[in-house]
């Protein structure tokens, strides 16, 4: 093997160019006149690593050196940076990502010093967006998010589905109409929560709206059928999972752009609770509904969502070059502040999942303040303070380091100890805070640094959206994964809606007491998709006219058996006699005949004359 050969860059330029030229570049080594790079044979015996003396010394020794023992477990490793994580590529180099437009710290260039974050003024100051506010219907936020082409498409796809299906041989091809009582009633169903669908239909429950609008097996068969594409028309090579559904979460998150968004916004996980078969499921530790389908989402701090992506493993519509640079957590946060406008003085706020150093740098050159809790190995190995010796100190205890390029990492004791990381803001101006002590059994007055208040203030927006969900989602028990993600993009509609007015009713001075809570907003939404398309006759005001227009005969629904607990009971059983234009037929199974007489107690009609008593005989066990 041929000793490698070193070169001064700026003396030995026209040898250098040479080699260049005749493709001779596997030995070259090039120094400069103030550095001479010797040959260097690696040891694993022991490890020498120098260290910055001075005032901003990092060390908590006197030393100017510090020798590492020889471990066992130490593995041989020219590279001092042994900690590695999956969620950031550690071996990019600067041709993968010249195309980028951040620059970029390797992790051997970050130096840190035990002194406070620089604060900047580079950051501007958030400017609300105000824009002239108009309280609207709950309808008509809904149709923002759903709107009615997307119904009538719906109904196209639905009706092919049906014939290309062929298990529903009568089937009746649905309307833009029928599919929005469809909804309608679903979003009923999500705020009763009877234990079985069928019981809506139930004559005993006596819920009209739901035997006045749409007959059971129709319920269920339009359900069964529901599509938004042509099955058909999806390429032969698609990998994206999630094609039967873009359409209805693409108008969703159209809407969810428009949004003015909030100066504090978190970036977070939500799950669309599903546990049937899908390759795309996922677990995600700690939440509600751990199992399903995984969105990350930005939200603001009142819960309203601005962006969401949907997660589907490899084919996730991540942009390349950013998750080459910096791993997929933080090309989420990347992606999701993208539709941020610059110098607008946002704050960004997320958890150890997404933070690292690239990201906070790469904000910081977008003008987007950024913080959250961090995993210590992807910050290149920062001099804090190790977690045994912290929780020796007082409750309260913080410590802070800031890197040259003015990222800062805050350690804080509180039961245990937390490591956050931000572009913008570090230990600041602490606070005090009551804590519960198990210890004392009572709560004790801490002190907060400033990134600990700003995060917890501004990091609850997704769990907030979750919570909104939670109330009255929709429950849909079927195999079918596309139905649970269609009518979980209607619950986030109708929260996204009812935020929406809540905003715009607060903005406008309306009274808290007339402003409809979610609940109330859900109802009206409801019975509006219900009723609207059908025809509802208008009651004439005044006086009736002499000669009263001819109005068709209702058909009477059949009179249901009481239960037996209620027929032979024994109490309060009165016949009640009826003036009607024609007699009812008697409910006796043994008689064929008709009656007035009913029983005002079980409200059906039974025979009670001379010739037969079918009132005694029907309430005797």
């Amino acid at each position: 093997m041929s000793k490698k050969q070193y070169f001064n860059m700026e003396q030995d330029a026209d040898a250098i160019l040479e080699m260049l030229m005749n493709g001779e570049v596997s030995d070259l080594d090039f120094s400069s006149d103030e550095e001479t790079v010797p040959e260097v044979q690696s040891s694993c015996t022991s490890r020498e690593k120098k260290v910055r003396v001075g005032a901003d010394k990092i060390n908590r020794e006197e030393t100017d050196y510090q020798i590492m023992p020889n471990n066992e477990s130490d593995v041989c490793n020219d590279n001092d940076n042994n900690n590695s994580d999956i969620q950031e590529s550690d071996l990019v180099t600067n041709n993968e990502i010249s195309d980028l437009k951040y620059i970029l710290s390797e992790k051997k260039d970050i130096k840190w010093r035990h002194r406070p974050i620089s604060i900047l003024d580079s950051y501007s100051e958030w400017e609300q967006h105000i824009e002239d506010q108009e309280l609207l219907s709950p309808s008509t936020y809904f149709s923002k998010y759903i709107p009615d082409d997307l119904f009538c498409t719906m109904a196209d796809m639905t009706n092919i589905y049906a014939l290309q299906s062929g298990e529903i041989s009568n089937f009746k091809q649905t309307t833009p109409a029928e599919l929005k009582t469809l909804f309608g009633l679903h979003i009923i169903m999500g705020t009763l929560k009877f234990p079985r669908v069928r019981m809506f239909w139930d004559t005993t429950l006596k819920m009209q709206l739901f035997l006045d609008s749409m007959s059971r097996d129709r319920f269920f068969q339009v359900r069964t059928n529901l599509h938004l594409v042509n099955n058909m028309d999806i390429p032969a090579d698609n990998k994206d999972r999630f094609y039967k559904v873009w359409p209805i979460y693409t108008a969703l998150r159209n809407r969810c752009l428009e949004l003015p968004a909030e100066e504090e916004l978190a970036v977070d996980e939500a799950m669309i609770p599903f546990t049937g078969r899908l390759s795309v499921k996922q677990y995600v530790k700690g939440k509600p509904t751990p199992w399903g389908i995984k969105m990350y989402m930005l939200c603001g701090k009142s819960g309203q969502a601005y962006d969401f992506i949907l997660y589907q493993g490899a084919s996730t519509e991540f942009q390349e070059s950013l998750l080459k640079a910096f791993g997929q957590g933080p090309t989420v946060v990347l992606q999701l502040a993208q539709r941020i406008k610059q110098e607008m003085g946002h704050k960004i706020y997320s958890d150890n999942f997404f933070s690292s150093y690239k990201l906070f740098q790469a904000l910081k050159q977008e003008n987007i303040c950024a913080a959250g809790t961090v995993r210590v190995n992807r910050f290149a190995n920062p001099p804090l303070m190790p977690d045994k010796e912290a929780l020796k100190k007082e409750r309260g205890f913080s410590e802070e380091i800031c890197s040259t390029d003015d990222i800062t990492l805050v350690k804080w004791v509180d039961n245990k100890t937390v490591v956050l990381g931000s572009n913008f803001i570090g230990k600041g101006e602490t606070d005090k805070v009551e804590c519960w002590d198990k210890k004392q059994n009572k709560y004790v007055t801490i002190n907060r640094p400033e990134i600990v208040k700003l995060y917890n203030h501004g990091m609850g927006g997704v769990d907030l959206f979750d919570q909104l969900m939670s109330y009255y989602r929709i429950f849909i028990k079927s195999k079918k994964w596309t139905l649970r993600a269609i009518f979980h993009a209607v619950d986030f509609a109708v929260v996204q809606s009812w935020l929406e007015y809540r905003t715009s009713a607060r903005e406008i001075g309306l009274p808290t007491k007339k402003i409809m809570d979610l609940l109330h907003f859900r109802m009206r939404l409801a019975d509006v998709l219900v009723l609207s398309g059908k025809d509802i006759p208008n009651k004439k005001r005044g006086r009736p006219s002499a000669t009263p227009p001819d109005t068709p005969v209702q058909r009477l629904r059949g009179e249901t058996r009481p239960p037996e607990e209620i027929q032979y009971d024994g109490a309060q059983h009165w016949p009640l006699h009826e003036n009607g234009a024609l007699p009812t037929r008697c409910k006796f199974p043994e008689c064929k005949g008709r009656s007035r007489v009913k029983c005002e107690k079980c409200n059906v009609h039974l025979c009670l004359s001379k010739e037969k008593n079918c009132f005694r005989s029907f309430h005797l066990n």
